[in-house]
């Protein structure tokens, strides 16, 4: 019997999600589920709500739980990384500090000011449950979907043997929104609302409309795009001129306009990685008429969902089983059935190949198609990307190798000069600036971050 182990699976919302769809894979074999997590009453919560799905859905599940990261692990096949250190505090104090010196966010959970101490945070103990995995169960797929993905996804496979890979279902998304744009599939609103969001998630790309794509985790490029063989990208890159298209994503029509390519960002995060959309409140309102704010967004999620899990403990409301945006379940059964499927995930860029995309570093993790079947992943080279496209790339790609360095050695150092490389930051602060609000995030967040990093006081 194969062993999934779910990581930080006290974020209730996410595990449900996520096993309803492995619950709804026709051909699922017996599979032992361990969740794990630090906190016993979220998890016995959990537990509760897990253990009615798979009376509901039929499936051969083992369901069992543990506090004890060690043992949750022993032996097993697959492992999902689900963790958020601090959970919502930490976060508003990424968003909050920031904005007192002029770089107002808009999710903070990737780059800038909230991504560069978000991995400050998450890193160290990732690396703690792959180090556990190299003890107990090696040859373990190790699945993290915590943010920033990028720069987790990186450490684990620069500094550990553990095989790991991020997932996202940004490409996805971006697919299926962008066949609604072109009128060969229904509109997909963005996640501005928990139904919106909830909406989003059950959505899938049309039947015919086919997709190449390449780049890092929230800033991919779709490289090609056809449907019913029909090349798509004239019509893509006549979107500016929608008013429609325009009004629901104006930032990535002006992203378009100049690279030429559809990026896979939603216009909310795609802001929080370049320059020009957030240098003041009348411009961030001109290309962003409504705002997200992820962080009270993800609290109104919560509070929703909180309440629909409550009645589904109470036998008032079913699950709902079926497949759904998150790629795990589809590498998942297509490595215990061997039926062959593709997914977006990101890999390092240098395999034993060769690079997946020659003009971006080798060390980096790069988003690409994945064929996945009984003998694993097989990423797809895309080859290079347009040089303008690949350029972007590499001004989030040079916070995230900074970010991992910090994170890794335990200095600080490359932290701040990583805030100091941000695209966001660098247009609001000078690097005295940088420094004062490195130092004052660093503080606040002592709780949450690795001791190591105040071992010596960093000049």
């Amino acid at each position: 019997m194969k062993k999934l182990t779910i990581i930080g699976a006290g974020s209730i919302m996410f595990t449900r999600q996520l096993l309803s769809a492995l619950f709804a894979c026709k051909n699922l074999p017996p599979v032992k589920v361990v969740l794990e997590d630090l906190s016993h009453g979220k998890l016995e919560e959990t537990y509760r709500l897990i253990g009615l799905m798979v009376e509901q859905a039929g499936v051969p599940v083992t369901l069992t739980m543990s506090t004890d990261q060690k043992e949750a692990l022993r032996g097993a096949d697959f492992v999902i990384n689900a963790i958020q250190v601090g959970g919502l505090e930490p976060w508003r104090l990424d968003m909050e500090i920031p904005k007192k010196y002029g770089v107002d966010q808009e999710v903070g959970d990737t780059l800038g000011p909230g991504g560069i101490f978000r991995a400050l945070r998450q890193i160290p103990p990732t690396l703690s449950v792959a180090r556990d995995m190299e003890e107990v169960c090696p040859d373990a797929l190790l699945l993290n979907y915590a943010n920033p993905l990028a720069p987790l996804t990186w450490a684990v496979n620069k500094a550990t043997s553990i095989q790991c890979i991020g997932l996202c279902y940004g490409v996805r998304y971006t697919a299926s929104q962008l066949a609604g744009y072109l009128g060969v599939g229904p509109w997909v609103e963005h996640p501005h609302t928990p139904e919106a969001w909830q909406a989003l998630m059950y959505h899938d790309v049309p039947e015919g409309f086919e997709y190449t794509f390449g780049g890092i985790n929230h800033m991919t490029w779709l490289l090609d795009v056809r449907y019913q063989g029909r090349d798509m990208y004239p019509a893509i890159r006549a979107l500016p001129d929608n008013d429609k298209a325009y009004d629901s994503d104006g930032v990535r029509c002006e992203v378009l306009k100049m690279f030429n390519y559809w990026c896979t960002e939603n216009h909310w995060h795609m802001t929080d990685y370049v320059p020009w959309f957030r240098k003041n409140e009348a411009m961030i309102n001109q290309f962003l008429p409504r705002r997200w704010n992820l962080l009270a967004l993800e609290e109104k999620v919560h509070a929703s969902a909180q309440a629909e899990v409550e009645r589904q403990l109470a036998g008032k409301q079913p699950f709902r089983i079926e497949r759904n945006m998150l790629n795990a379940p589809k590498l998942i059964e297509a490595m215990l059935t061997g039926e062959r499927t593709r997914i977006n995930g990101n890999l390092p860029n240098q395999t034993a190949d060769g690079l997946l995309i020659p003009n971006l570093p080798a060390e980096c993790m790069v988003e690409v198609p994945i064929h996945v079947d009984k003998a694993g992943l097989h990423p797809v080279a895309v080859g290079p990307l347009p040089t303008a496209c690949a350029a972007l790339n590499k001004t989030n790609i040079n916070v995230q190798e900074l970010v991992v360095e910090a994170a890794l050695t335990g200095d600080l150092t490359a932290a701040r000069q990583a805030l100091a490389m941000d695209p966001v930051t660098g247009m609001a602060c000078t690097l005295e600036q940088c420094h004062q609000m490195f130092a004052e995030l660093a503080e606040a967040q002592k709780p949450w971050l690795d001791s190591r990093y105040f071992a010596d006081k960093q000049g």
